[in-house]
């Protein structure tokens, strides 16, 4: 057994069902006794799972007092304290650091947030996130929401995974629940309350009575309510209240579709959504609502259909064209399936948590070959400079070999590089097993193209160095240009980033000193520029275009600024299919509205530039 380097402090763990106890039981698990958990003294806890029980809460105020001492108890343990409740137990955290405690760090579930209300509370919820040593939610949603708190947070996005749990064939699932091949299960799984939409999805269910068996499984405060509903407007409901977790992959396994018309109702959002990704794990399509995570937890389209919470009718109409289209929902189902399974997986959730706490072993640390021998890094090379490369790559196996070559070629060379095939169809694959001895290459494939902000976000969690560049496929660096970046941030401990002049062909590209004012205005920083992982706060990969505009925005509305190099360290190759485009800005001067038109690429350049504007307020 691993010895704990962390224990998690909270009110909300298995046995309780939800959301948050299964995220944070599933976190444990795959720490493999890295976490230890303390519940309060009257919790239904298994100790001899590693849950030990200790006094939270006394009559005297403040009733959380005693949680100081549980804090301060695993200080002088040697331990980090896990906080997943900002109040109270972020702030017995807090306090306890002030007494020389144990560092702490915060997870947000999204609910949590909006309840910070009022002045002495944003005093208090401050004090907590500064002085925590990591901020972490759980979805882009939740850090959406702590930003309007705490603007220069940089937190990390620790979105759920899915369990280990390999679905049984579907017949065999309705064999075992007594279902006829022909059934159209709809199911829906939650805990009870309004704010998941099961009285929305109850009235669609009444347009489809006839055509449709409606399954809920779970329970809650809000049941009554709705079985009424229910007997009133003559919906045959099958309550399953009591489910243990094979009943309920049971009924995940046997749905055709399932159903959550999660919504916001008050401060209550839905942070995330495990469940979406347990129908998913399943092969079923999902129908979900427009509200907080799930948005991200659903691919409209492609892996589900997102749908206004509060329309029935579009409710209804989405529910019978799956219903009608079997091979389309199947297809979609599919796709969930191999969705979750190549990104949700819990061990790379702990992974990037133990790494991001700064608690990683030296010798669990990913490296394909160690560069002190096959690099000549050697072994003096200072931690904080180490250096990784990720590549997206779409149909660029053509060009790859040329910028992996000029990789090879540096003054300076990498310790990590991370080469990720986003859906290509020329074999990028075959051109990196070629320099597989040159370079410390990690190669991934995504079945099918995500976008080059996926890809970068997937790459970068695949590697541990202090410092990132974000490459091109199409891009050439000059011999030294790895070496030049890494010695200005060198020489700007503070900055957050470093960036350059280019070439995109023959046009020059020259860029200016960092002026966030300038920045709003008009991007002049290229994707391809060094960057402090303490200062990355991901690619949006809800963006299609203006992905690197809305990353320099948003880093330096966090307080990060960048560093320009005035030298062209790298030219874009022009290409059909390259992820660098420009448009001449002579584009922008003809007035094409007199000519009775506008140009397809010029409508899209100022759409999606309208997008970032929106986003960012200016």
């Amino acid at each position: 057994m691993n010895k704990p380097l962390i224990t998690l402090v909270t009110p909300d763990y298995p046995p309780k069902r939800g959301g948050v106890a299964k995220y944070l039981f599933n976190l444990v698990q795959a720490a493999q006794g890295r976490i230890s958990v303390v519940v309060p003294e009257n919790f239904a806890a298994d100790e001899r799972a590693g849950v030990q029980r200790r006094k939270f809460f006394w009559r005297a105020w403040p009733k959380w007092w005693p949680l100081i001492g549980v804090c301060r108890e695993q200080g002088a343990n040697g331990r980090l304290v896990l906080v997943s409740h900002v109040f109270p137990v972020g702030t017995a955290a807090w306090l306890s650091r002030l007494l020389g405690g144990a560092e702490y760090a915060v997870i947000f579930h999204g609910l949590d947030l909006r309840l910070v209300q009022g002045v002495w509370k944003r005093w208090l919820f401050r004090r907590i996130t500064e002085r925590a040593k990591l901020l972490i939610v759980n979805s882009r949603s939740t850090e959406k929401d702590l930003l309007l708190l705490a603007p220069t947070a940089r937190p990390l996005i620790l979105t759920p995974g899915v369990e280990a749990v390999i679905p049984m064939p579907r017949e065999q699932a309705r064999s075992k629940l007594n279902l006829s091949p022909q059934s159209q299960i709809i199911l829906s799984v939650a805990r009870l309350v309004p704010r998941k939409g099961i009285d929305v999805a109850l009235r669609a269910m009444a347009l489809l009575a006839d055509q449709v068996e409606y399954v809920v499984v779970g329970d809650g405060a809000d049941f009554e309510r709705l079985q009424n509903m229910a007997q009133e407007a003559g919906i045959n409901v099958r309550w399953i209240r009591n489910a243990d977790d094979e009943e309920k992959w049971l009924w995940l396994t046997a749905a055709d579709v399932f159903l959550l018309p999660v919504r916001d109702v008050g401060d209550d959002v839905e942070g995330f959504g495990i469940v979406f990704l347990e129908a998913a794990r399943a092969g079923v399509p999902v129908v979900a609502g427009k509200s907080g995570g799930a948005i991200e937890a659903v691919q409209s389209g492609e892996t589900g259909l997102l749908i206004d919470p509060h329309d029935v009718s579009q409710i209804a109409q989405v529910v019978k064209t799956l219903l009608q289209n079997p091979t389309y929902a199947r297809d979609m189902g599919a796709k969930a399936q191999k969705r979750v399974e190549a990104d949700f997986n819990w061990a790379t959730r702990w992974n990037s948590l133990e790494k991001n706490l700064g608690l990683e072993a030296p010798d669990l640390k990913f490296r394909t070959q160690d560069p002190a021998t096959s690099l000549g890094t050697g072994s003096g090379r200072r931690t904080i400079d180490r250096l990784a490369v990720v590549i997206p790559c779409f149909n660029h196996a053509d060009i790859l070999r040329r910028t992996l070559e000029n990789i090879c070629n540096q003054t300076r060379s990498v310790d990590e590089l991370v080469v990720v095939d986003d859906g290509s169809t020329d074999n990028p694959e075959a051109v990196v097993k070629e320099l597989l001895g040159r370079l410390p290459i990690k190669f991934i494939r995504l079945s099918e193209n995500r976008g080059a902000p996926c890809a970068r976000n997937l790459g970068a969690a695949q590697t541990t160095a202090p410092l990132i560049l974000f490459l091109d496929a199409d891009a050439e660096l000059v011999p030294d240009a790895l070496q030049t970046l890494v010695d200005a941030l060198a020489r700007q401990p503070q900055a957050g980033f470093a960036y350059s002049n280019f070439f995109w062909g023959t046009k020059r590209f020259r860029g200016r000193p960092f002026d966030f004012e300038a920045l709003k205005q008009r991007n002049y920083i290229h994707t391809s520029s060094l960057i402090r992982r303490a200062a990355f706060p991901g690619f949006d990969e809800s963006l299609k275009k203006f992905q690197d505009w809305d990353l320099w925005l948003t880093m330096a509305r966090r307080g990060s600024f960048g560093v320009w190099i005035d030298r062209e360290l790298y030219r874009i190759q022009p290409r059909r299919q390259g992820m660098s485009r420009w448009l001449p800005r002579v584009a922008f001067w003809i007035p094409w509205s007199r000519l009775g038109f506008v140009p397809k690429d010029l409508t899209k350049y100022r759409e999606a530039e309208e997008i970032v504007r929106k986003k960012h307020g200016i």
